[in-house]
């Protein structure tokens, strides 16, 4: 399993949190290339637009 996949795999678990979910994100993204931190920020646009819980209310 690459960074990129355990990245996607722990953010997966802890998006019940929007709070958790940025917090391990800043985490992740130390131990990531500079191609795969771009690769996890489309997949986290994606998946916050898919899951109304990480979604700021505004």
């Amino acid at each position: 399993m690459s960074w990129f996949e355990y990245s996607q795999c722990v953010l997966n678990k802890v998006d019940f949190d929007r709070r958790l979910f940025r917090k391990e994100l800043r985490k992740l993204m130390q131990w990531l290339s500079p191609l795969e931190r771009l690769q996890l920020l489309q997949w986290c646009r994606q998946q916050v637009k898919r899951k109304k819980r990480l979604q700021t209310s505004h």
